[in-house]
């Protein structure tokens, strides 16, 4: 990472207060109404941390992995569609079990351990080349991943082995850009080591 994207990832990880939500940061997809799909794991049998926390926290901030890897994502496509794009939930929604909410705990702030990222090929950013990415690599940070209907997660949950794609019936199908959830410890979500991404994130044609 260049000393230029260092600065600006710690100055996107500076805590906001809670009610403060940059445009850029809003997880437009998880949509407006009360029970919107919030992107969530519906097999894990023990969501962590508890849903309530969220609704403690006085300020928030994105996992500093999570925006390493926006930064090298934007490297790769830098002229990529952002419409989908987004990390932090609003207050209709932080009493649910969501990683979008600021429920892992940083002292007195609140951790958004979410990002979603807008399916953009014709722009560079083919959603479906970064899942294939982040399965093979299997990066311990990630908690699961979302994308064109199915989900994986890093455990071995809902009947299907660790990596091993689900069938996600959540109400937003997630074609439209992939969610990727990273683990709620420090070592995890704070991580900048360097995501193992391909050269390329556009298309990888089928053979």
């Amino acid at each position: 990472m260049s000393d230029q994207e260092a600065a600006k990832l710690n100055a996107e990880a500076a805590p906001h207060p809670r009610d403060e939500i940059p445009a850029s940061e809003l997880a437009r997809a998880i949509g407006p109404e009360a029970d919107a799909d919030l992107h969530g794991d519906p097999d894990d049998p023990d969501p962590t941390p508890s849903a309530t926390e969220a609704s403690t926290m006085t300020a928030w901030r994105v996992a500093k992995a999570l925006l390493a890897l926006r930064i090298q994502v934007d490297a790769l496509a830098p002229r990529r569609n952002k419409a989908s794009d987004g990390t932090i939930g609003d207050r209709r929604h932080e009493s649910s079990a969501s990683d979008h909410n600021p429920w892992v705990r940083d002292g007195a702030t609140g951790v958004v351990t979410a990002m979603d990222i807008t399916h953009s090929p014709d722009l560079g950013c083919d959603a479906g080349t970064l899942a294939a990415a982040f399965r093979e690599q299997r990066d311990p940070r990630i908690k699961y991943i979302i994308w064109n209907r199915r989900i994986a997660n890093s455990s071995a949950v809902g009947g299907a082995p660790a990596w091993g794609w689900r069938r996600y019936t959540g109400a937003n199908p997630h074609d439209h850009h992939i969610h990727i959830s990273v683990k709620p410890e420090p070592a995890s979500y704070d991580s900048q080591t360097a995501w193992a991404l391909p050269a390329s994130l556009k298309t990888v044609p089928v053979s």
